[in-house]
């Protein structure tokens, strides 16, 4: 299999989406929407412009989100690497279970809201509860973005392989 420069260009945007998911001041998403692209101009049979659309649609709802949200809870990295660890595992399981966009956006979102858990069972975790409003906005700022970052960056680089 010959990969072209579009193709290295997608694998190399996807893994810094993924690493940026990490670091709450640079929005992975953007990074991972390029990969898609680039993806798409490579070649991939998947990616049409109806999953451009979709995935464009995703990323704007979580640029959205980020301006919304209070900056605080947008720029802090508390308990971040649970959720991006956690989402980018799933992602992966995900993929091994089935190779389908589903299967990787589902187990990705189980894995975002399983490190939030993870990381408000913690002693430096602030104490809120699971079942509150605090926790759904919480996982709305850490994990969604997470989510539809690590989603992307997959699917574009399935669609390669």
């Amino acid at each position: 299999m010959t990969f072209t420069a579009l193709s290295i260009i997608t694998i190399i945007l996807s893994l810094a989406a993924v690493v940026a998911t990490f670091v709450p001041r640079i929005p992975a998403v953007a990074a991972a929407y390029a990969a898609l692209v680039c993806a798409h101009l490579a070649g991939a049979i998947y990616v049409d412009a109806k999953i451009l659309i979709f995935w464009g649609v995703a990323s704007a709802i979580v640029l959205g989100l980020r301006v919304l949200q209070p900056k605080a809870l947008v720029m802090t990295a508390k308990g971040l690497p649970y959720v991006a660890l956690a989402t980018i595992a799933g992602a992966a399981i995900g993929y091994m279970i089935a190779p389908t966009a589903a299967s990787v956006i589902l187990c990705a979102s189980a894995g975002a809201v399983l490190g939030a858990i993870a990381y408000m069972r913690t002693p430096a975790a602030p104490c809120i509860a699971i079942t509150s409003s605090r926790f759904v906005e919480y996982l709305c700022a850490k994990g969604l973005p997470c989510v539809v970052t690590t989603s992307m960056a997959a699917i574009a680089i399935a669609s390669l392989i």
